[in-house]
């Protein structure tokens, strides 16, 4: 397959590697000049628990990108969405499907002003990755993707996505329901990402207060309340587990979460597609949500003082 990936930071850039190694042609596109530039004379460097090696993939800035493709996976940050789309709309024909595999919540609704929605995919994956400077990567492990069709409708495309996928070694299956796992990933990612930043420091770290399921607690339950009047029921012990899975050093307890280093390198973060999207949906809704948007204006205080 032809495959653009839109925004080739850490987890862009394995997805990329690992589809371009099983054969696929693959752009990696990014506004990062010097990260554009070591790749396009390095090639990308991927560290992983067998060592490192370096493929040699095209890598070029949006507008300067050139070519026909059957895929353009988007993996912006939630807030550089439009603008990404904007820069690539010349890579886009009518026979392209877009992928989003995107944290937030709000991506779709601004695909869909982009391209048709029976052309678009919904996806999630728990796979992680840390960009370790310009063309460099670390693979965190194992993890998964779970997509499906907005239309509902497993079309020839989305198989030969999902096998294009597998055949990489990536474990990816067509589900039925991906916005409850979409839900899910947020609901985590409205607990972990802010906390951690509001704190400054890691996973594992801000799991030793004794207190910290009470925090979780009601951060969580407003957010199934919200998810609920959307028509989303989400397994709450499930969400729990997961937590605790994630507490555990040896999982992912030591990782500094994305907003957090985006705080720490004054950049905006994605809480307005997190916490924020789920005030404005509770509002939608009359559901109140004082913890949400108690850590949301921590966060947002953090962001101004970064900048």
């Amino acid at each position: 397959m032809k495959i653009v990936i839109a925004g080739s930071g850490a987890m862009g850039c394995f997805l990329g590697s690992k589809l371009y190694e099983q054969g696929n042609e693959v752009l990696l596109v990014d506004n990062w000049v010097d990260h554009v530039k070591t790749i396009q004379e390095k090639g990308l460097e991927i560290i992983d628990d067998n060592g490192s090696h370096v493929d040699l993939i095209k890598s070029s800035l949006p507008k300067e990108s050139k070519g026909e493709f059957d895929l353009l996976i988007i993996l912006t940050k939630a807030m550089q969405t439009t603008d990404m789309m904007k820069s690539c709309q010349h890579l886009i024909n009518e026979n392209t499907y877009i992928l989003t595999l995107q944290n937030g919540l709000g991506n779709i609704d601004i695909l869909e002003k982009f391209v048709p929605r029976e052309k678009l995919i919904a996806g999630v994956t728990t796979f992680g990755s840390n960009l370790l400077g310009p063309g460099k990567i670390k693979s965190l492990g194992s993890g998964i993707i779970q997509m499906m069709q907005i239309d509902g409708i497993d079309s020839p495309m989305l198989n030969n996505i999902n096998k294009a996928f597998t055949d990489a070694n990536i474990d990816c299956t067509i589900c039925d329901d991906v916005m409850k796992s979409i839900w899910t990933k947020v609901t985590i990612n409205c607990v972990l990402n802010p906390l951690c930043s509001v704190m400054g420091t890691t996973i594992s770290d801000i799991s030793k207060y004794e207190g910290i399921q009470d925090l979780y607690d009601n951060l969580i339950s407003e957010i199934i309340a919200v998810a609920k009047a959307e028509n989303i029921l989400l397994d709450e012990e499930k969400i729990k587990s997961m937590l605790t899975d994630l507490f555990n050093p040896s999982v992912c307890g030591n990782h500094i979460p994305s907003m957090l280093q985006d705080i720490q390198n004054g950049r905006e973060t994605e809480i307005e597609f997190l916490n924020g999207t789920i005030i404005k949906l509770g509002k939608k809704h009359n559901i109140i949500t004082p913890s949400n948007n108690q850590i949301y204006h921590l966060v947002k205080i953090l962001e101004k003082k970064a900048s």
